[in-house]
């Protein structure tokens, strides 16, 4: 019996509409499968689109972009992970109702691009797959559903950032270029958490971009575990086709190393270093041997000599004891061979006094002092005890501010202070003053020397916070030295301070061969036999 035309119109039909919904199924269930099955991107050097095919590195990171409920992502140029999100943002929005999803760009021609990418996409799916999209420009897309549309944004830097908006999924694209990445960052946080959403931080490493900073504190606090981020590192040979002596090549081209580095980081290590951007530059490389010391204060103790008591609480840590508790059994003895640099706050809760002990000899900093609740009268005390402890050090505090009264209270106890000279307001004569006087030019001077140290210093430097602050420590359009916004950089005056200090003293630490002083020369001279 034959099939009329008519019911055999309607039976295929029916059988492409089943062969639609068998593939539409897993369409909405997996966007592994949608993204290989009928994604197309813009293939430039074939000059053309070409279908999704999933790198296995790829393949590797694609699962925690749904399944992260925050991600960050370091990596490599050229790794395809913005064209994946646009892909992702338009499958999120096809397969979801009342879902908003906003994108954050750098620059106001990349929110158009992605906008573009996620239009390329959509332009080329099946008829039957294509959602309905009820308004579409160069900010938004709107993808309309029966029970409520959903709206993807792709929006230009603004401090505001998603402000008033519940989004229910962020995606922070090239955020160490963001001069605001901060403060957007903090703005749609709240409206993230209230819709249960999720954010996508990606980057590259370029030190000298305006958003490092942020970029690289959330990076490295996730690799600590103080925040609730998954990260991802992804290197330049995660593309397929890039040959072994690939990092030869971009040299031979032009490419420094330290421009490599940043653009095609080789290791996680490498991509969250403290190299580049920073006014120290590539100085800070060869200074990775950070570690903990032992936590205390310095407290006059038997028989007037200043001792250390270990307390976790304390604000002194030491890295290296002074030489004489070390070396007793050694009979050398050195003049000169501490000295103690210091910047000073109000003691307020908010800029923090810290204070450095070098050891000249060893060319390393043996102990730190650091606390943003110390009055600079009190700060004067503990910096003179903490000197005579190492030594009678010569103390070099900057006199800037609240400074002056530490100088002044350490000149009431007769410490052994580094003097400036300059020429009087007359230009006369010479004005010599305790401390060291921060202006424009002297900043310049000691952050200078301190540069100088960093790279050519054979010793160790031990405190991380110091790299931390000198990593951040950058040259501002107008001329100034001083942290980026939202950092500090405290350590790295009192730092230089200490260097300026070792520059003051000129030459090496003076060899004595004399007995020890206090009461390990007593002790020498048998007149403490019964401690």
């Amino acid at each position: 019996m034959a099939i009329r035309r008519k019911d055999k119109i309607k039976l295929l039909t029916l059988l492409r509409e089943k062969a639609k919904r068998k593939i539409f199924k897993p369409t909405l269930e997996s966007f592994i499968y949608f993204l290989q099955t009928f994604c197309f991107i813009e293939a430039k050097e074939e000059g053309g689109a070409m279908l999704f095919k999933l790198w296995p590195a790829q393949l590797r990171v694609v699962p925690l972009i749904f399944t992260s409920k925050r991600l960050i992502m370091l990596k490599a140029r050229q790794l395809g992970m913005t064209w994946i999100c646009a892909a992702y943002t338009v499958w999120f929005c096809m397969t979801h109702e009342m879902k908003l999803v906003i994108v954050m760009s750098a620059k106001g021609d990349w929110a158009v691009e992605f906008v573009d990418r996620c239009v390329f996409i959509m332009s080329r799916l099946p008829d039957w797959l294509s959602p309905k999209v009820i308004k579409q420009n160069t900010e938004q897309i709107v993808i309309a559903h029966k029970g409520g549309d959903s709206t993807i944004k792709s929006l230009a830097t603004t401090e505001a950032g998603a402000q008033s908006k519940t989004p229910d999924l962020i995606i922070l694209d090239e955020s160490c270029w963001n001069p605001h990445i901060k403060a957007i960052y903090s703005a749609s946080k709240p409206g993230v958490d209230a819709a249960d959403g999720r954010i996508i931080v990606i980057s590259n490493s370029i030190k000298n971009a305006p958003g490092w900073s942020w970029t690289r504190e959330i990076y490295v606090n996730s690799m600590k575990g103080l925040n609730d981020f998954q990260r991802v590192f992804m290197p330049w040979w995660d593309r397929p086709g890039r040959p072994k002596d690939f990092k030869d090549i971009q040299i031979m081209g032009g490419m420094d190393e330290e421009e490599f580095s940043e653009q095609y980081p080789e290791t996680e290590q490498e991509a969250v270093s403290t190299t580049g951007g920073s006014y120290f530059t590539t100085t800070l490389k060869r200074h990775t041997h950070t570690m903990d010391g032992v936590k205390g204060r310095v407290e006059l103790g038997k028989f007037d000599e200043y001792e250390f008591d270990e307390d976790q609480r304390g604000i002194i840590e030491v890295w290296r004891f002074p030489y004489w508790l070390v070396d007793s059994w050694d009979k050398r003895r050195w003049a000169k061979r501490y000295c103690l640099g210091s910047d000073i706050s109000e003691g307020l809760g908010q800029d923090w006094s810290v204070g450095y002990v070098y050891d000249r000899l060893l060319h390393e900093f043996v102990a730190r002092i650091r606390s943003n609740r110390v009055d600079a009268h009190t700060w004067g005390d503990m910096l003179f005890h903490l000197a005579l402890y190492y030594e009678n050090a010569l103390i070099c505090a900057e006199r800037t501010g609240a400074g002056q009264t530490t100088i002044k209270r350490l000149a009431e106890l007769q410490a052994n202070q580094y003097i400036s000279v300059t020429p009087d307001t007359l230009g006369s004569g010479l004005t010599k003053k305790y401390g060291w006087n921060t202006t424009h030019q002297s900043k310049h001077e000691l952050a200078g020397d301190l540069k100088h140290w960093f790279g050519q210093t054979e010793g160790l430097v031990y405190c991380p916070i110091l790299l931390d602050e000198a990593s951040t420590f950058i040259k501002h359009d107008n001329g100034r030295l001083e942290h980026e916004d939202g950092k500090h950089d405290d350590c790295v005056i009192a730092a230089g301070c200490a260097i300026e200090a070792d520059i003051f003293l000129e030459g090496p630490p003076e060899q004595i061969p004399e007995p020890s002083t206090g009461w390990l020369r007593r002790w020498e001279k048998g007149e403490l036999d019964d401690y």
